[in-house]
């Protein structure tokens, strides 16, 4: 089902771009039985509310029903990333510098902390022993953490 993704991608992202949200992922995939079409929005200026999550599914469906780009029956699903997001890479360290935030690195590290400062070339995280610095490309995954 890639073919509907890779007509729905570019409609999603205009669509989302035209309400001051971005697309983080969009999937279609059976789940239990039934097709699903899973597209997690973001905000780059905070956090994605109910409220936004509701006007892109709103959008989102009255296209697919008027175009009729899905031959058979499937769950839209509208959703953020979440508060303990993935990051995926520099522009993401950077959009949250003070965020608590887990890195695992390529090395086979784990590194809790901070994040403090972000660029191209190196990623600053302040831990409870010290400030720790890695490359960009050395972190094999990384998330936020929720923070109370």
């Amino acid at each position: 089902m890639q073919e509907v993704i890779e007509k729905l991608k570019p409609v999603v992202e205009e669509m989302l771009s035209n309400i001051g949200l971005e697309l983080f992922e969009i999937s279609f995939r059976r789940q239990k039985g039934n097709w699903v079409l899973k597209v997690v929005i973001d905000d780059p200026e905070g956090y994605v509310s109910v409220q936004q999550c509701e006007q892109v599914s709103k959008q989102l469906g009255d296209y697919l029903d008027l175009y009729d780009l899905i031959e058979h029956s499937y769950l839209l699903e509208v959703s953020s990333p979440g508060l303990d997001r993935p990051m995926r890479g520099v522009e993401d360290y950077k959009r949250f510098v003070g965020r608590l935030a887990k890195f695992w690195l390529k090395d086979g590290r784990f590194v809790m902390g901070h994040i403090k400062q972000a660029d191209e070339s190196k990623v600053v995280i302040q831990t409870q022993q010290g400030e720790i610095s890695f490359e960009p490309g050395e972190v094999k995954k990384s998330k936020l953490e929720v923070e109370f």
